[in-house]
C-alpha cells in the first residue's frame, strides 16, 4: 500500500531518542498533532533530515 503525501500536520514533542526499531533511526518522545497546515504544501513539509540537523545529539 502506498500512502500519497497531501496533508501537512504540525507536531509538538519533548524530545528525541535514537530507535533501532525505527528506519530513520529516532523516534519522538511524546509527540502529539497540534494543528492542520492547510497552508503548507506536503513539499514544503520539513524532512527527517531537517530534523536530525536540528537535533545532531539524537542522530544515528
Amino acid at each position: 500500500m502506498t500512502v500519497r503525501p497531501e496533508l501537512v500536520v504540525e507536531i509538538a514533542y519533548d524530545g528525541l531518542q535514537r530507535s533501532t526499531r525505527y528506519p530513520a533511526g529516532v523516534t519522538l518522545r511524546f509527540a502529539r498533532v497540534v494543528r492542520y497546515r492547510e497552508d503548507k504544501r506536503p513539499e514544503d513539509a520539513d524532512t527527517v533530515e531537517t530534523l536530525l540537523a536540528a537535533h545532531p545529539e539524537a542522530a544515528p
